[in-house]
């Protein structure tokens, strides 16, 4: 039996487990079992707690390692508070993506301010197959015709999409089809975007290791900070998501900040299959 909690950032639900209850596991198969909706506990990832350092390790749920995850990360804070892991206000997380800064600034609701770094551009680091110093307002070629995208690392690979409405019917079958195109050789993460303001954006994700999410911190992060490049949204703006929202600050060095809501919904036993 392997003791387990559930949490989730507005909509996007992770299980998470320490280092000590995952041993003798594969990572990539625990994450595959518990994480499935119907077999499992049910999640779109799964977070490892490691300490000394303290370090985040995160699985989607059809096994395959990110890097990092925003809404995970607060996830992290709030399960390392109710566990007595880190009572700290402020401290750094160990990530595949850097030390990310962690600091929490509200007990009810329970709200965390992460660092999530500078936006990198360069396509390399996305694994696009370009000859361009950057992938920015890049046309792609669909089987339905051409669409326009941009990209950033972002604690992980992104792919911004602008669209009139986001509550469209095909997001999951276009967000599928852009995240396997071959221009991105490690597959990407999809964001369609609705401007209602400069201040608030409308998201829905899909997920390159989960398929549509209700809710991506980093997508948020690397919509807010292309939006802002490009002219769509101030540096400093609302993601609106199905189930809460997120405040997204790219300050003046560039670093960009995340602020959101982080909730425990469940603890339970996992039985072993």
């Amino acid at each position: 039996m392997i003791r387990f909690s559930k949490y989730h950032g507005c909509g996007n639900d992770f299980v998470i487990l320490t280092e000590e209850s995952a041993l003798g596991w594969s990572y990539s198969e625990l994450a595959k079992q518990i994480c499935h909706r119907q077999l499992g506990i049910g999640a779109d990832g799964l977070i490892i707690v490691k300490q000394d350092p303290l370090e985040m390790i995160f699985y989607n749920s059809d096994g395959s390692r990110a890097p990092m995850c925003g809404n995970g990360i607060r996830c992290f804070a709030k399960y390392c508070f109710d566990e007595g892991i880190c009572i700290k206000e402020a401290y750094s997380v160990e990530t595949l993506a850097g030390t990310m800064g962690v600091k929490i600034i509200g007990r009810d609701p329970f709200l965390v301010e992460v660092d999530m770094g500078k936006p990198d551009f360069d396509p390399k680091r996305c694994g696009i197959k370009t000859t361009k110093d950057s992938f920015l307002k890049q046309k792609l070629q669909l089987k339905n015709g051409q669409i326009e995208v941009s990209s950033c690392f972002m604690g992980t690979i992104h792919a911004v999409v602008w669209l009139d409405d986001v509550n469209g019917s095909n997001l999951e079958r276009l967000g599928e089809e852009i995240s396997n195109h071959p221009v991105f050789t490690e597959k990407t993460n999809v964001n369609f975007v609705q401007v209602l303001s400069p201040k608030t954006l409308r998201l829905m994700t899909y997920e390159r290791g989960a398929g549509m999410t209700y809710a991506c911190g980093t997508g948020a992060c690397a919509s807010v900070v292309i939006g802002a490049l490009e002219g769509k949204c101030d540096r400093e703006a609302f993601a609106l998501l199905p189930y809460g929202q997120l405040r997204i600050e790219q300050k003046t060095d560039d670093e960009v900040m995340m602020t959101g809501p982080a909730v425990r919904t469940a603890l339970g036993c996992f039985e072993e299959k």
